[in-house]
């Protein structure tokens, strides 16, 4: 390259000494510019291959010379003043270097002389001009606009070229270069910005063709070369173009067999998918299908697993098993994608009882034949469950007898009490039969009973005794054994009176019967009045009473 001949403005000229270069004046020593005063902030090399210095726009002249190597007698490669300002305090030059023929590819050290107003020349060494190949990804292309639910891969097709500084020329870049591809993809509302990334080998015409699966919209994204070769440096990523994305109205129908499944059995969801079509509404033929038990959202579907899943027949009909592990609404629907609207699913509600345990159960009958019962209920949430109470006189056959709600008692466990009238001897439990919130639980069994008893030949010893005087009570007290009424020795038997005007009852004696079950009580009179005997509480033992007698004392 030739050196400058450029001239100076000439306010320059009228602001500034002059140097003289003709014969006579004397030419000023170059002087090199000691670091803290230093004017040259950088020197690069630009991806096209020229060299750029980093000097202020107000420079009076400026030279840039590339070395053959750091020693101080390097040889001068080439020179170069043809350097233009950009106005932002940098210096390029006006084409990409040329080093002499036969110089090596690499990076080679710089020297910039310099001078600035009001100064002398000054000169630094900094930096290094890259002289390598440069490649590049020089143009891309999508083959299509648009991806749709039929559609759903775009081709990206391109072609990469790589300069060569020494002979000036551009052509294909070498036939096996790999092509970094990040393909931005929006995925609906919320906003998800997904990079897409893949490959492309560049073939001996420095073409290259990847296909792409956006699973939305491409909003954009970059295409460039890394280089491993160390003669060979890369230009910027070049920017992919968008390719919108199409959406397809899409209906389903869909049922469960079954309504309530306990957890993990299956059951199977069957039904027919369609999409509207430029001809109406037409089965969607190898759809992907799958159930969830929330509605299908395109961007929270990744992170989501189906507990069902299948893929439509040509017909568009459908048919897979699942499994659920909660109750709620099963949510039959096509795989969520951009391409389809989030309201495609038909809904089912499925039942799945959870664990119910009866626990801590406690039995017992009093004398009059009441049952007084209780138990413990775990289960999640069972406050106003309904229990049953049930009977079984052989513990095989139950029979419901009443109905308890459980009462909250703390977290996770409630109580169930009741009282109700009973039966002479039999099982009781209680029990909760399945329901859509639990399944079937039974308290532990328990056997209760207590013997019949009964008065037999009560009597008084005269039906009109003195007032103040006495009368003899007798009978027996029998016991029913094996269906049989024996004698029940030890019974304590209690002679009742209701005087006469008065409807309080009185204890007027106590006894019990012999080892034949006979009483006989000597019971003081004072006056008419109603009399009865009855038994009095015995562990094992029911109650029973006499008929009312009426005497009249005299």
């Amino acid at each position: 390259m030739s050196r400058s001949t450029r001239k100076l403005p000439r306010a320059f000229v009228r602001t500034a000494a002059v140097i003289a270069l003709s014969t006579g004046v004397t030419v000023p020593v170059v002087v090199a510019a000691p670091a803290a005063y230093a004017a040259v902030s950088s020197v690069t090399t630009t991806v096209d291959g020229k060299l750029a210095v980093g000097l202020p726009s107000n420079a009076i002249w400026v030279k840039a010379s590339v070395l053959a190597s750091t020693q101080p007698d390097a040889a001068v490669l080439l020179e170069d003043e043809q350097l233009a300002d950009d106005g932002r305090n940098t210096w390029t030059s006006r084409d990409a270097l040329k080093l002499p023929d036969g110089t090596a590819f690499g990076r080679y050290p710089v020297r910039v002389d310099y001078r600035l107003p009001g100064g002398t020349l000054q000169q630094q060494t900094i930096g290094t001009f890259a002289y390598l190949k440069r490649a590049k990804v020089a143009t891309v292309a999508f083959d299509r606009t648009s991806t749709d639910i039929d559609n759903l891969t775009t081709v990206l097709s391109g072609t990469a070229t790589t300069f060569d500084p020494s002979t000036g020329t551009t052509g294909p870049t070498q036939p096996g270069t790999v092509v970094q591809i990040h393909v931005n993809v929006d995925r609906e509302w919320p906003t998800e910005s997904v990079v897409y990334g893949t490959v492309g080998t560049v073939d001996a015409e420095g073409k290259f063709s990847v296909p792409v699966r956006p699973d939305g919209r491409i909003t954009g994204g970059r295409a460039y070369i890394e280089s491993g070769s160390t003669d060979t440096a890369t230009y910027p990523a070049t920017a992919l173009p968008a390719v919108a994305a199409e959406e397809t109205r899409v209906r389903i129908q869909a049922v469960n067999d079954k309504r309530r499944v306990h957890k993990g059995q299956p059951f199977t969801v069957k039904g027919r998918v369609e999409k509207l079509t430029d001809e109406g509404w037409k089965p969607y033929a190898n759809a992907p299908v799958l159930s969830s038990m929330t509605p299908p959202v395109y961007t929270d579907a990744p992170r989501k697993t189906p507990v069902g899943s299948g893929k439509s027949a040509a017909d568009g009909t459908f048919s897979y098993t699942a499994k659920a592990t909660v109750a709620g609404t099963v949510y039959t629907h096509a795989k969520p994608s951009v391409y389809l609207p989030d309201n495609t699913a038909d809904p089912s509600p499925i039942a799945v009882p959870e664990k119910l345990t009866l626990g801590s159960p406690a039995y017992s009958i009093d004398e009059f034949g009441t049952v007084t019962a209780s138990a413990r209920v775990y289960g999640v949430d069972c406050y106003g469950e309904s229990v049953a109470f049930q009977y079984s006189p052989d513990g095989r056959t139950w029979y419901n007898m009443t109905g308890v709600r459980a009462s909250s008692y703390s977290t996770n466990e409630c109580r169930v009490s009741l009282q109700t009238e009973g039966y002479i001897r039999g099982y009781y439990r209680f029990y909760h039969a399945e329901s859509d919130r639990f399944v079937a639980a039974a308290a532990a069994p328990k056997f209760v009973s207590r013997y019949l008893t009964r008065f037999v030949g009560h009597k008084y010893s005269t039906t009109r005794p003195k007032i103040n005087g006495s009368m003899t009570v007798s009978g027996t007290v029998q016991r029913q054994v094996n269906g049989k009424w024996i004698a029940h020795p030890g019974a304590k038997v209690m002679i009742l009176v209701k005087p006469k005007g008065q409807d309080q009852w009185y204890w007027s004696v106590k006894g019990k019967t012999n080892s034949k079950g006979v009483y006989s009580l000597k019971a003081p009179v004072y006056s008419d009045g109603t009399w009865a005997a009855i038994t009095e509480p015995m562990n094992g033992y029911f109650y029973s009473e006499t008929k009312d007698t009426y005497i009249d004392a005299r």
